[in-house]
């Protein structure tokens, strides 16, 4: 029986489209009517006016059912009841409106009481597709396009991982951009919440999905690590899936009893886990690959060869398509792979995809000059980050034949004006992050004009001051 249910329920938004164009269409019907220029019948009755009768007639019957397979869809309860109520009452009185019309339209034709009444059901439409909108999109769907509680929320940059808090400022991100969708304070699929680690804790109607101390136990774990075709994976198919990292860190969280107040610095960090904690550290000031900003190129590029990426993979590296059904890569080095021999045996894979990458991600990596000579033929690149690493402008220099390259981010290096004016070479650079380098403010006026075109982001909002910092620099000193 309950299978039965929620095939139904799942009906509704295939019906509730219906209701909506049908409706829409009989009130345009009915504007159309009220116009000399249409054909009437010998009795001088609209031609147009007898369309609208079966049309609204076929809205109306829709909208109940949209009503009911929507009364059972809201009975699972994964839905906010004030706005599932709210949704189903305008739903309802737009069915009883949408009938009473049609049953004046067949007796009276169409009076001008009508049109009144047709701009109530107009506003009634707009109404419930807002509410309905808002219920699986978000507050502001209609008007403001949101589909958020609120304010997108924009995350710190980490700059020292061990300082920070492990559900804060590492977990919680990876729920709320992966998981508040289905299982947040509007919607609770499943019964489950997970956008407070109280509710977390407590679980859904089939039990608690998290068990502290036991990563691989906890059916959260579980059900992200299922084929990605099995119904019960998690998230859905056709959602954005975690990567491996992201897998990583939650099982790591919950290995270490899932405590959402203690700090990075007070958990184990197992071997397998620090290289992903140290890819988070700063990662909220990288570049992403952007397609508005052309950084993925439009033509198509033929496929990597599998062996090649199964060898980056093989190394701890996490390489992606850019896009669905795209070859074009994106490829991320996770810090701490141990030592500038290992670096360098790391990019040097990448000299195998170059044709194919376009974005590449090795900030905190320990990487020098040695890797940035091979990342210097690395040609296809538009996007590339090399924050945290200790390079200067003599590995700078061996970045001037990326003629492609747009954004560069330098953030936490120790380049200099001097080498990044060496850049003016490259034709299609657009955006440079230079925070925390030893570009100082009298140097910001020269750079201007050697590179006009390119935008280079200084900084310009506070970062916490850390025990452990060895040196801070701020705009207008050097």
């Amino acid at each position: 029986m309950s299978s039965i249910v929620t095939f139904i329920g799942h009906w509704h938004p295939v019906l509730v489209h219906l209701p909506i164009g049908m409706i829409l269409a009989a009130l345009l019907l009915q504007l159309l009517a009220g116009r000399a220029a249409f054909a009437t019948d010998a009795a001088g009755r609209s031609i147009v006016l007898k369309a609208v009768s079966a049309v609204l007639l076929a809205g109306v019957i829709s909208a109940a059912a949209s009503c009911f397979t929507g009364w059972v869809l809201s009975s699972s309860g994964e839905y906010d009841p004030t706005l599932v109520g709210w949704h189903m009452w305008m739903g309802i009185s737009l069915t009883f409106l949408g009938f009473f019309l049609w049953v004046r339209v067949r007796i009276n034709g169409f009076a001008f009481a009508d049109r009144v009444l047709s701009l109530i059901i107009l506003g009634l439409v707009i109404v419930t597709g807002h509410l309905g909108g808002s219920l699986t999109h978000g507050s502001d769907y209609l008007f403001l396009g949101g589909g958020s509680a609120g304010p997108a929320e924009v995350d710190s940059p980490i700059v020292n991982v061990q300082e920070a808090h492990a559900y804060a400022e590492i977990i919680r991100p990876i729920l709320r951009d992966n998981c508040y969708g289905c299982h947040g304070a509007r919607r609770q699929k499943g019964g489950l919440r997970m956008d407070d680690p109280t509710w977390l804790a407590k679980g859904g109607k089939d039990g608690v999905v998290i068990l502290p101390g036991r990563g691989n136990a906890s059916e959260l774990i579980k059900r992200l690590l299922l084929p990605e075709g099995d119904e019960h994976h998690m998230p859905p198919k056709e959602k954005k899936q975690l990567n491996s990292r992201e897998i990583l860190l939650l099982r790591w969280w919950i290995d270490q009893g899932a405590d959402p107040s203690r700090r990075v610095a007070e958990l184990k960090q197992p071997d397998s886990v620090r290289p992903a904690l140290l890819s988070v550290q700063g990662a909220r000031a990288r570049p992403r690959v952007n397609a508005a900003d052309g950084e993925v190129p439009a033509a198509e590029v033929a496929a990597a060869d599998e062996k090649d990426l199964a060898a980056l993979r093989a190394k701890g590296v996490l390489v992606m398509e850019v896009a669905r059904g795209s070859h074009w890569l994106e490829v991320e080095i996770a810090g701490g792979v141990g030592g500038t021999h290992r670096i360098d045996s790391v990019v040097r894979l990448l000299l195998a995809v170059k044709k194919q990458l376009v974005s590449l991600k090795a900030g905190y990596t320990g990487l020098g000059d040695s890797a940035l000579r091979m990342i210097g033929q690395l040609d296809s690149l538009r996007s590339l980050d090399l924050a945290g690493n200790s390079i200067g402008d003599a590995g700078l220099a061996a970045l001037k034949g990326l003629s492609a390259l747009r954004v560069l981010n330098l953030v936490g290096t120790a380049v200099s004006a001097a080498g990044i004016e060496g850049l003016k070479g490259l034709p299609k650079l657009r955006r440079v992050y230079l925070y925390q380098t030893k570009v100082g403010s009298r140097d910001w006026a020269e750079l201007k004009r050697v590179l006009p075109k390119v935008e280079m982001d200084t900084g310009g909002y506070s970062m916490p001051v850390l025990a452990g910092d060895t040196s801070v620099v701020k705009q207008g000193k050097k």
